[in-house]
Parts: structure tokens; C-alpha cells; sequence
């Protein structure tokens, strides 16, 4: 497994980047709030953390908003995690490495949870599988992304787990939300895991890939936080409408 910083540095360094200036913070999403309206990013308690950095963005969601005004060299000196994971995404989006790094707008996020669904099912179509009894297991709190998959899948199949108190414990869109203490009864339970891509910024994607392999199970990792990171460990991702 990498160590993030230490990852970005070997690029900085290899590229003649470290002492270039980059900056973050954080950024308003216009989202489509006409039928999904607890979009976390709406609620006060999540923010998108962006870095800017000749003329490329590289987003990371983060509860603990900070602001950042410098060089690579001294991101590399932070303990902060999103600030760290958007300065990756916005330089590995410069060097032409990675794509989709910029958060989606409107009903985009519905749009995304429809295509992701339309592609599970179209795969699961072309290997023979019973979607009836295939259980999707969500990790982090999307609303649109259960939404979609509790219509496509049934309520009965789908699992989701958050760090949100406000989530945990009550009935969103069909489905009981549970505390990420269950993940790995999530992953081991689910044919198919899809995580939120801020696990990247919060520092607990590495436990669930580790899960994920301990019980050979396939994840799918969503959004534009992730993006530098799936590219480095080569996690399979989606995001469909990503800029």
C-alpha cells in the first residue's frame, strides 16, 4: 500500500514541481436539490476542499476545511490529509495522468447513479447473474447513488454504512444507515462494494481495499476525490460526470 505523501513527492520531484505554488479552497457545488435534497455537501457538514494549480483542479471532500496558499513543497509539510489528496489530483491532472478531477453540477449526481446502475446491470446482464439476488453494498453516504441503486436492486439488497451521525441509524431513501463499523460485514455480505471516493481523504480507503481482498470481493470506487489514488493503486473507479 502507498503512502500518499510520499507519492506526491516522488511525482513533484520527478517533474521539477516541488517548489512550484499551488493553492486551496474550498468551493461551492450548484447542486439540483428538486427531487434529492441531502446532498452532504449541502448539509454544513462536508466541504470540497479544491486545489488550483496551473490552470487544473483537483477536488477532495474533507469535514475539516482548511485553506492552503503555497508551494508543493509545503503541502508535502502538512498533516493534511485532503489538502495532500488534492494537490495529488490537481497535479496528476496537469501531468496528464488522470481525468475527472473536478466535482460534478445539478442533477449531474443523479445522472452518474443512473449510469453506474445501467452499467452493473448491463455486466451482470453479459455474465449470466441474478440481479434479483445480487446485494450492493454502499460505503459513505450518497443520496443519490442508494437512491438509484435501492429502485434498480430492491431495498432488500442494498447495505450502506457512513460516519455521519445524522445519518446513522435512520431510514434514507428505503434503507437503514449504518455506522462504518459495519464495512467489513458490508463488504464480506455484498456481491458488489461501492465506495465514495472521499475514503481517499479520510484516510480509510486502505482498510477497505484490505477487506476487499480479504474476502475477494470487487470495488468500485466512485467520484473525483479518489482519482490520483485509484490511478496509483490501480482501483477500479467511476465517475461519469466528472469535468
Amino acid at each position: 500500500m502507498i503512502n500518499i505523501k510520499e507519492a506526491l513527492k516522488k511525482i513533484a520531484e520527478e517533474n521539477n514541481l516541488l517548489n512550484e505554488p499551488i493553492e486551496a479552497h474550498p468551493v461551492n457545488v450548484n447542486l439540483d436539490t428538486t427531487r434529492i435534497s441531502d446532498y452532504p455537501l449541502l448539509n454544513g457538514r462536508e466541504f470540497l476542499l479544491r486545489a488550483f494549480f496551473k490552470g487544473c483542479v483537483g477536488d477532495a471532500f474533507t469535514g475539516n476545511l482548511r485553506e492552503f496558499k503555497g508551494t508543493i513543497a509545503e503541502v508535502l509539510e502538512s498533516d493534511y490529509n485532503p489538502l495532500i489528496v488534492a494537490t495529488l489530483n490537481a497535479v496528476m491532472r496537469y501531468l496528464g495522468h488522470i481525468e475527472k478531477t473536478e466535482h460534478c453540477t445539478k442533477d449531474e449526481p443523479e445522472t452518474c447513479a443512473k449510469k453506474l446502475s445501467e452499467y452493473l446491470l448491463n455486466e451482470f446482464k453479459n455474465n449470466g447473474k441474478d440481479i434479483k439476488n445480487t446485494k450492493i453494498g454502499i460505503i459513505g453516504y450518497h443520496p443519490a447513488i442508494i437512491k438509484q441503486m435501492v429502485e434498480t436492486f430492491g431495498k432488500d439488497n442494498v447495505m450502506a454504512t457512513d460516519l455521519d451521525f445524522n445519518n446513522i441509524g435512520r431510514i434514507k431513501h428505503g434503507i437503514v444507515i449504518y455506522h462504518a463499523d459495519m464495512n467489513e460485514y458490508l463488504i464480506k455480505n455484498s456481491d458488489i462494494v461501492l465506495s465514495t471516493g472521499s475514503t481517499a481523504a479520510n484516510g480509510t480507503i486502505f482498510d477497505i481495499v484490505e477487506m476487499a481482498k480479504k474476502y475477494n470481493k470487487r470495488v468500485i470506487f466512485y467520484g473525483t476525490t479518489v482519482a490520483g489514488i485509484a490511478k496509483l493503486l490501480n482501483l477500479e473507479r467511476f465517475c461519469e460526470c466528472g469535468k
